[in-house]
């Protein structure tokens, strides 16, 4: 699939107390964390069994089209979209507001699509890492629009299906960094990614901007519907796929919308008290307007 992409980038959203703030409200509303399975790629399986389970622990605080509209349908995203929305603004309704001003600034009008989930939150919480194995998602494109597409059909008049807006935001970051990968990027968007990178430099990205990492990944076909997309040719030149790092900054959200193929860099050599704590989200830009969700 070619890419497309129209624009990326990391902007800060939070001070660092403000940031402290919603950490230690997340953890007081921790009876309503969602767990969820972790995903596990082919190493997972095939490889050396670590029991990640014992040391990844998953949850979600927030509805999901792409996980609970998919897996368990509409009347149950619908009931944990009411419940969590409620929740959600009277617990953080200033983290809300002050994120869609500090969004608008960059990408234009937004608002939260009202009968759809508010962005939520991604946590990982862990235990010490018995290895140093590197720990990540496949790659993949995003459209978790998909899944409410009845609903964006039967809403609006003019739909940009192929420009989904996503959006990362970190509350909390493990001791040795997290990040998400750019897979193929264009030549036109390479400068812009290192300096983004080099504005607060971060190791995570020496460590997974290697040759070593994309053998790894074609090595055990981390990649989604693999049947569908395509990445690697097969004539042995592999770093020209050595991909884009961008480290994830507590307090700041990296977005980008289009269309590109990415990954989730969870990170590796965890330990006991570590968290990775993320505001996730995505809009489509639906009668000229982001409409954000989850």
């Amino acid at each position: 699939m070619e890419t497309v992409l129209l624009d990326f980038n990391r902007i800060k959203i939070l001070e660092e107390d403000q940031n402290e703030k919603v950490f230690q409200e997340l953890l007081a509303m921790r009876k309503l964390w969602l767990q969820r399975n972790n995903w596990h790629p082919k190493v997972e399986i095939d490889g050396p069994d670590e029991e990640i389970e014992k040391y990844i622990h998953y949850y979600t605080l927030g509805s999901t089209l792409y996980m609970d509209a998919r897996d368990r349908g509409w009347d149950t995203y619908a009931k944990l979209r009411d419940m969590y929305n409620r929740v959600l603004t009277k617990r953080l309704g200033w983290l809300y507001d002050t994120f869609i001003d500090k969004l608008q600034s960059e990408i234009g009008p937004a608002e939260y699509e009202k009968n759809l989930a508010l962005p939520g939150f991604h946590i990982y919480e862990f235990d010490d890492a018995p290895s140093s194995r590197k720990h990540h998602r496949c790659l993949h494109y995003d459209g978790q629009w998909f899944w409410g597409a009845k609903y964006f059909k039967k809403t609006y008049d003019e739909i940009d299906w192929r420009n989904q807006l996503s959006y990362t935001f970190s509350i909390k970051v493990p001791h040795n960094g997290s990040a998400i990968a750019l897979w193929d990027l264009p030549g036109e968007y390479q400068r812009k990614a290192r300096d983004i990178q080099t504005e607060n430099y971060h190791s995570v990205i020496e460590r997974y901007e290697t040759l070593e990492y994309v053998k790894e990944i074609k090595r055990n076909k981390v990649i989604e519907d693999p049947w569908k997309f395509d990445l690697f040719e097969d004539d042995g030149h592999l770093e020209k796929y050595i991909p884009y790092v961008i480290p994830h900054l507590e307090g700041h959200s990296f977005w980008y919308y289009g269309m590109v193929m990415h990954q989730m860099i969870l990170g590796d050599r965890f330990k006991k008290g570590d968290y990775r704590i993320t505001f996730q989200g995505h809009a489509l830009k639906c009668d000229g307007v982001w409409r954000l969700f989850w």
